[in-house]
């Protein structure tokens, strides 16, 4: 269920903020694909430049990644 009085809340911000807000919450989804993908046996720089790229999507495809035997 979505809290509309918190969407509200930050649709009201300064257009700075929000684009700081929005730009951490994108970049610490990045870094806990770059940790997902990293614990399945993938490179970690690599990873780190997807999901600090790709966001979202990124923590999706690592969440999927099958495990790398070595």
């Amino acid at each position: 269920m979505l809290n509309i009085d918190a969407l509200t809340a930050l649709t009201n911000l300064p257009i700075a903020t929000q684009v700081i807000i929005l730009g951490t919450a994108h970049c610490l989804l990045g870094l806990t694909a770059t940790a997902i993908a990293y614990g399945k046996g993938r490179n970690f720089r690599r990873w780190l430049a997807i999901g600090l790229i790709g966001g979202t999507p990124a923590l999706v495809a690592a969440i999927l990644l099958k495990k790398v035997s070595r």
